[in-house]
């Protein structure tokens, strides 16, 4: 067999640069015209090459050997024969796996040593440049762990609503002022909510209670919403927030924008960014998309917070099956207090009619999801309340009377309080039936801070009847046979508010017996997220 010395002088010449490039009888100044051509993938410093060969079929072994010389290590993967009389390699490619294709790519690389850019096709290391099917180059970067770990997060859906059954007036609160309504629409599942041509007219929806959050785990909340086309003088927003904290989509009849309200320096002010200051997509045709958004159709629109008091705040906006950025809020080493002073806040959307535009003006709310990353568990401080050791004398049979009642202090109504377990019995061990009652109305209640000082809860445990109310949960106890009842930790018994988040709903724990003049002995479990 010939050496490879006698391969190169006889058949072919190789040369080559410390990029992985092989160069076999590649000048362009004296070419070679000579038999017929076969191709050979070649692996040689863990890179693969697609060589076009002039010359003798070889099979892999043999031209594996002949390359040992000058590349070390290069393995024959395939070979493609077809007869001829000499070898001669006439183009060789690298196969670029992150692109799927055959080629090079080259990109400027800068040698902090010499403190300039190296010469053009020449690396100190490979880069990989990933770009999104807009054509943009994005960053994807795994995020690990001080221990190096590869960081992971389930995620878990914590509020959700659909409309489509109704208004959801057990969920969600309402005030209109002047001539507006949010009538449900049975065929497309949402609340039209419009407003008159008075001045002032306003038409807002929020939800009863404010949404859960957990430090260090961001926050996806996603609306359904359809805006109109802008008329200066009529206002919509919607987002998470209340009259002194939070954070909204706006269309002022003229721009769009985007605001953080705040009341951290002890007065509500707002960082307002309209839509020819926001730093992604803005969707006005002109972007790197080309969408341009239409505001009579139906989109898809997410806010992505995290609080920590410096938490990063992204708006983005659903295309094309792509969640695409449109601003960030970058809070952290920006701002010399926190973003907002709660992040419990409920979701809310309004429409005004400003200035006294004449007409009939919409704004079409629909479903409303909010994710947060991890298992948002019902973490808290866990906390009781019974009432007294001897009892509450129930005096009529098959009468419910009010045992235990919470509610929110009028100071901490956006906190998050959450029912956890309850138990009811009679002193002497019959009968008892029990239901929880939401918003029932009381007669003689004294309302009472709970002991502990920091918690944001009151009680009351001497109301003497009750009437109306909606019936959350229900149950009996068969002579004597109470045990603690835990409450589904996939139910919603979150103390809400009404009055859009002004007055405290009330939780009531009340009992009936089916003789006369029996005492009744309950306790209420709850946790406290602070």
């Amino acid at each position: 067999m010939k050496s490879f010395q006698q391969f190169i002088s006889e058949s072919v010449n190789i040369a080559g640069d410390f990029n992985g490039n092989l160069y076999i009888n590649s000048s362009e100044s004296h070419p070679e015209s000579v038999g017929e051509s076969f191709l050979a993938d070649v692996v040689w410093q863990g890179r693969l090459y697609r060589m076009e060969i002039e010359g003798k079929m070889m099979n892999k072994n043999e031209l594996a050997e002949q390359l040992q010389g000058e590349y070390p290590g290069a393995i024959v993967h395939n070979i493609y024969p077809v007869e001829s009389t000499s070898i001669k390699v006439k183009n060789t490619e690298r196969y670029r796996p992150e692109r799927l294709s055959w080629g090079e790519w080259f990109m400027a690389q800068w040698n902090k040593n010499t403190q300039d850019f190296l010469n053009q096709e020449r690396t100190l290391f490979e880069v990989y440049n990933i770009a999104d099917h807009w054509g943009n180059q994005t960053d994807w970067r795994p995020q690990f762990s001080n221990n190096n770990r590869l960081k992971t997060a389930p995620f878990q859906t914590v509020f959700f609503n659909t409309f489509q059954y109704g208004k959801e007036t057990d969920v969600w609160d309402e005030r209109v002022v002047g001539i507006g309504t949010a009538t449900w629409n049975q065929y497309s599942s949402n609340i039209i909510m419009q407003v008159g041509s008075t001045a002032g007219s306003k038409v807002t929806r929020q939800t009863k209670h404010v949404m859960r959050y957990i430090p260090g785990r961001p926050a996806t909340l996603a609306f359904a919403i359809r805006l109109e086309k802008p008329q200066v003088g009529i206002r919509r927003r919607f987002g998470l927030f209340d009259d002194s904290n939070g954070v909204y989509f706006e269309d002022d009849g003229e721009t769009y924008s985007y605001v953080i309200r705040t009341s951290t320096s002890g007065i509500t002010t707002e960082i307002r960014v309209s839509r020819d200051q926001w730093n992604g997509e803005k969707f006005d045709g002109n972007g790197w998309t080309g969408i341009t958004a239409d505001p009579t159709k139906q989109q898809m629109i997410s806010i992505n917070y995290e609080w920590y008091g410096a938490g990063t705040v992204d708006f983005n906006w659903l295309m094309k099956g792509e969640t695409i950025r449109s601003h960030r809020f970058d809070n952290s080493n920006t701002l010399d207090k926190v973003w907002c002073s709660t992040p419990f806040l409920p979701i809310r959307c309004e429409i005004e009619n400003v200035t006294g535009v004449a007409g009939t003006h919409y704004l079409y709310q629909g479903s409303n999801s909010l994710i947060q990353e991890g298992n948002s568990d019902k973490l808290g401080t866990l906390l009781s309340q019974s009432n007294g050791i001897t009892g509450t004398t129930m005096t009529l049979a098959n009468t419910f009377y009010p045992i235990i009642s919470l509610r929110l202090k009028s100071t901490a109504l956006n906190a998050v309080m959450l029912i956890r377990s309850l138990q009811a019995v009679t002193n002497d061990n019959t009968n008892i039936y029990w239901k929880v009652l939401q918003n029932t109305t009381l007669t003689g209640a004294n309302w009472t801070n709970h002991a502990d000082p920091d918690s944001f809860m009151q009680y009351d445990t001497s109301a003497t009847a009750l009437s109306g109310g909606r019936d959350i949960l229900s149950g009996f106890v068969i002579s004597g046979g109470s045990t603690l009842i835990e409450i589904d930790r996939l139910a919603d018994l979150q103390i809400g508010r009404s009055g859009i988040g002004t007055v405290s709903d009330t939780i009531t724990l009340a009992c009936a017996s089916p003789n006369v003049n029996k005492a009744a002995l309950a306790v209420l479990n709850w946790i406290e997220q602070r």
